[in-house]
């Protein structure tokens, strides 16, 4: 009977054997995992929508800053040539300014060609009275020359017939000399009206194409301004854009290497839950083969010898209550207690039993080197015995 505990003993401690409580961590610690692969499943999915449309936004804002770059460059080809037009309307304006002073020089002088022939008039008008007057005094001589025929003189008469042709001579140049005036004054007068609407014309034209060229320029002006306002609106929101793209890549980049650390966790617990079913599998054919060693502590003795070494582990009389409920709980406070299903040992049912041997080899039969190794266990996992019956409590193994 003795060779057989010893044979299985070491089957456990050479197996590694899982007890249930272990192999109960592992399957809740397998769900969680998946729960977590699957959760985060779903946020990749959200992250990775989030990603499309964040990039295809991006894709649109990059579009219209091109277009809103081609329409500033054209607004700014509009307002150079507008600037063109502006310097040739100027230009305009100065020659119509030009126009407008010839057209007032020219109208001061047709206004003295007025002034002129209406003085030649005057003057005509006088030589002609004049004329006229010396005429009706040499037809009173003629009269008088009649009167006294009887003293004619052939001589006397001839001269006086020369005189009076050359008077009428001169009356009649007279005459003429005051019909052209009056045309002259005619012409100056007419020349002087067009110089005038002349001038009233280039004056209105320089004045409309000084006030089409400002309009002009400042329309372009104004629409270049609203273009290069609306180009740094698209680079500021392309920036923004640009921003959340990169936020949503390293999101999805970050879903996707957690997803990949779960998996590969998800695929170690596996793997251990096959080992640990393999090892119990191992030990149950053992222990159905053999005993367990008998044992010659009794619960007093085990219990005596925790409550010694519980201030070794920084443990006051308030857990020893905690102490003695979990391992009555988990073993009886027996040495030999095997826990049929996992295999899990001792009083404080190691898993697996071979982990008491961090503490001595003889944990088989030695009641305070098991104790000693669950001390530890609690105090590392739990903090102290109360921290692992409310767990054992909670989810029937700690």
């Amino acid at each position: 009977m003795l060779r057989a505990g010893v044979i299985a003993a070491l089957s456990i401690a050479l197996l590694g054997v899982v007890p249930s409580a272990y192999a109960d961590d592992l399957n809740t610690t397998k769900d969680n995992t998946q729960s977590q692969i699957d959760a985060n499943s779903n946020q990749t999915a959200q992250d990775q929508a989030a990603l499309s449309q964040a990039s295809a936004t991006l894709l649109q804002t990059q579009e219209a800053l091109v277009q809103a770059q081609a329409d500033l460059v054209a607004k700014q080809q509009a307002t150079q040539d507008a600037q063109a037009d502006d310097t040739r309307l100027a230009a305009a304006a100065a020659q119509a300014q030009q126009t407008l002073t010839a057209k007032q020089a020219d109208l001061a002088a047709a206004q003295q060609a007025v002034a002129d022939g209406q003085a030649k008039i005057q003057s005509q008008r006088d030589t002609i009275g004049l004329v006229a007057q010396q005429t009706a005094q040499q037809n009173t001589t003629l009269m008088s020359l009649a009167m006294v025929l009887n003293n004619f003189d052939m001589g006397n008469l001839s001269d006086q017939f020369l005189w009076t042709g050359q008077v009428f001579d001169a009356s009649q140049n007279a005459m003429n000399a005051l019909v052209q005036a009056q045309q002259q004054l005619q012409d100056a007068q007419n020349q002087a009206q067009q110089a005038e609407q002349a001038a009233e014309d280039a004056q209105v034209a320089a004045q409309q194409a000084s006030q089409a060229a400002a309009d002009h320029l400042a329309v372009t002006q104004q629409a270049e301004a609203t273009s290069q306002q609306a180009q740094q609106n698209v680079t500021a929101q392309l920036s923004a854009n640009q921003t959340a793209q990169a936020n949503a890549q390293a999101a999805v980049t970050a879903d996707n290497t957690k997803q990949a650390q779960l998996q590969q966790q998800l695929a170690q617990i596996e793997q251990q839950i096959q080992e640990a079913a393999a090892a119990a599998a191992r030990v149950a054919a053992a222990a159905s083969s053999s005993a367990p060693p008998p044992s010659s502590v009794s619960v007093a003795d085990a219990q005596a010898i925790a409550k010694s070494l519980m201030p070794n582990y920084g443990f006051g009389n308030d857990q020893w209550g905690c102490l003695v409920n979990l391992w009555n709980y988990e073993s009886g406070w027996r040495v030999n207690a095997r826990n049929p299903s996992s295999g899990a040992y001792g009083i404080a049912q190691s898993l697996p039993a071979s982990k008491y041997n961090s503490v001595g080899t003889d944990w088989l039969t030695n009641p305070t080197t098991q104790i000693e190794w669950g001390l530890g266990y609690i105090k590392g996992r739990y903090g102290n015995p109360c921290g692992a019956w409310s767990h054992e409590m909670a989810h029937n193994w700690y």
